[in-house]
């Protein structure tokens, strides 16, 4: 309130002002501190008043030189610009961390264990580096930004190796099957863990999200392959295995405590049971002596049989059998899932009877009162013969004299089943999908390893073409002639070579994969037909970061694309990693091609259908061809 009040006399006017409001306040905004800081008096000196925690809010007035004119907690002074942000962000993190001085790497100030939490400052992020304050303690500088990211829980469910790295060969460790490790990210078939106390990487085929013990009831084969063709051990009864996946009737497993891996029939795990609705006697034979037996197949079928025989005796097979004649019930039970119905035959019949000496002949009488028995063959026959020996030992099928054995295999009551012979790997293919792997110069292959690749099931291959703007990869056109002889469906890939932001090296780098592709008709015989992809990961060269990945790799993917089309290959993709694809890619397509083919790298089995082209292992065989190979799935026709 001001009052004004006017004197007049000897024209002198006397103005006096008297003033209680506040002075007017020069523009401010809040800003916080994401580093103690300490509250200097002036605008330059090194005198202060006293220290600010981090966290604090303050009211910023104006710059002058390297400090804000601030106010906090009723006093005024003077704190530097660079230890205020914009924002107050507070993270906590799951890893532990290096506080490194540079953003680069290189030395470091301290390192803290997993659970601190942390101010920061969001406004100086680069190379993936995060420039933090560690609460409660004097130590500031920069964190991978990637431990702040709330890690997975999975499980070891073999033996597993600790890399340094994610791409070298040194090692820190072994870890134990069955321990739980917390997963941050991945990038070259590698997970980065935690376990324990322990960092480092571990191959993601070698984790699985849920840990399964299960105890094995009957002796196994441990088949290299979930076609169960190839065998390299035998697990006996009662040994307890984690199980990682199942597809179809078999299961991948390791066994506890050792390193041997493999596939097994998942119909293993289950206890056998005591034969259902009966008992089965099984009489010893003896010479000059009548014998009756009677056997019960887990339902109602009984077979009978009486007889005298001469000679003599030293074995009976199966589970009842007749001392003499035409009738005997045999019990066999196969792995598999197969049925067979008995239902009665009268007539005559005979069986060969084998691995007993003697003759002898005698009527057998049977009555069959129908009956069931599931994975069993039961017989029962009525009639009269003759069999030399005292054993007989026939196999039947649907009540029949005949001696033939009816076997269930894969599928319920066939006696066929298919084998594929094909690869290691967390998938194996069906009807409604394609097998096919991606090869580069690192595969050292020939016309006849292409041909075999076909006859064992594939039907596509990718091969490596090119990276960045001058590379042709030593074997592309020679493997890309072996495999369209073979008469596969053959693509090819692009590694990216940068991690630039403009459009300008992505499109040198598309126009250098077309003209390498459009040279296959003359290098080969052969046009290329098949899609083009650009894969997108880091690698030693290319120098990309999560930032990058962050900020420019939908936009870098679409000059790519876009450039390959307008060049006249309209048939594009991209290969990424999941991880990257669900961080980064997916809902971030809209400059792409409409048609784009998604192909991605996730080494399990619950990918499901999510993607055109699926790679679900880098660490596959072949069955007659040497090495590792990366094996894909198709859901696309294309393929």
């Amino acid at each position: 309130m001001r009052r004004l009040i006017f004197f007049g006399g000897a024209g002198f006017l006397l103005l006096f002002v008297l003033s209680f409001a506040k002075p007017a306040s020069a523009a401010s905004s809040t800003m916080y501190t994401w580093t103690p800081s300490k509250l200097y008096k002036t605008a330059s000196g090194a005198a202060y008043s006293g220290n600010v925690n981090s966290g604090t809010a303050v009211t910023v007035y104006s710059k002058s030189g390297k400090r804000y004119k601030v106010k906090t907690g009723g006093k005024t002074g003077y704190i530097y610009a660079d230890n205020l942000t914009s924002s107050k962000v507070k993270k906590e993190d799951y890893f532990g961390s290096k506080i490194y001085k540079q953003a680069a790497g290189g030395p470091y100030v301290a390192s803290v264990p997993a659970g601190k939490m942390m101010y920061i400052k969001m406004e100086a992020t680069k190379n993936g580096m995060y420039l933090v304050h560690v609460i409660g303690t004097g130590y500031s500088g920069y964190v991978d930004k990637t431990h702040f990211i709330k890690p997975v829980v999975k499980y070891t469910w073999m033996p597993s190796k600790l890399y340094t790295s994610a791409t070298g060969n040194s090692y820190k460790k072994t870890i134990k099957d069955g321990q739980k490790v917390s997963v941050f990210n991945g990038s070259h078939g590698r997970y980065q863990v935690k376990a324990g106390s322990s960092s480092g990487y571990i191959y993601a085929n070698n984790l699985t999200g849920t840990l399964a013990k299960k105890t094995v009831y009957v002796s196994s084969k441990l088949y290299t392959t979930s076609s169960h063709t190839k065998y390299t051990a035998v697990i006996r009864p009662n040994k307890q295995v984690y199980v990682k996946e199942s597809t179809q009737n078999m299961s991948h497993v390791c066994v506890v405590g050792t390193a041997q891996s493999g596939w097994i029939y998942t119909s293993h795990f289950t206890k056998p049971a005591p034969a259902a609705g009966g008992t089965t006697s099984t009489p010893k034979a003896t010479a000059g002596t009548s014998q009756t037996g009677s056997s019960t197949a887990g339902g109602t079928t009984t077979g009978t049989a009486t007889g005298s025989t001469s000679g003599s005796a030293s074995s009976i097979t199966g589970a009842a059998a007749a001392t003499s004649g035409t009738t005997a019930t045999t019990t066999t039970g196969n792995t598999g899932s197969g049925s067979a119905s008995a239902t009665g035959n009268t007539g005559s019949g005979s069986a060969s009877a084998t691995g007993n000496t003697g003759s002898g002949s005698a009527s057998a009488t049977g009555k069959t009162v129908s009956g069931s028995a599931s994975g069993t063959t039961a017989t029962s026959n009525t009639g009269s013969g003759s069999a030399s020996g005292t054993t007989a030992t026939s196999n039947t099928g649907s009540g029949s004299a005949s001696g033939t054995t009816a076997t269930g295999n894969t599928g319920s009551g066939s006696a066929s089943g298919t084998a594929a012979t094909g690869s290691t790997g967390a998938a194996a293919a069906s009807a409604t999908t394609a097998k096919g792997l991606d090869v580069s110069h690192y595969q050292t292959l020939t016309q006849s390893s292409f041909n075999l690749m076909k006859r064992q099931g594939y039907s596509f291959v990718i091969l490596k073409a090119t990276e960045g703007t001058g590379y042709t990869d030593s074997k592309f056109y020679t493997y890309y002639k072996y495999a369209r002889n073979a008469g596969l469906s053959v693509h090819a890939y692009h590694m990216i070579g940068n991690s630039t932001t403009t459009s300008a090296q992505h499109i040198a780098e598309a126009k250098h994969f077309y003209q390498v592709l459009a040279q296959t008709k003359a290098k080969t015989g052969y046009a290329f037909t098949g899609y083009a992809f650009e894969d997108i990961e880091p690698t030693g060269t290319n120098s990309i970061t999560t930032t990058w990945w962050a900020n420019a790799a939908p936009a870098c993917a679409g000059y790519f694309l876009n450039e390959m089309q307008t060049l006249g290959q309209t048939k594009v993709g991209i290969y990424a990693g999941y991880f990257n694809w669900k961080s980064y890619l997916e809902g971030h397509t809209d400059s792409w091609p409409s048609n784009t083919k998604i192909w991605l790298a996730r080494y399990n089995i619950t990918l499901g259908t999510n993607a055109d082209v699926w790679q679900y292992t880098e660490t596959g065989t072949i069955d007659g061809i040497t090495g590792h190979f990366d094996l894909d799935i198709s859901y696309d026709p294309d393929f």
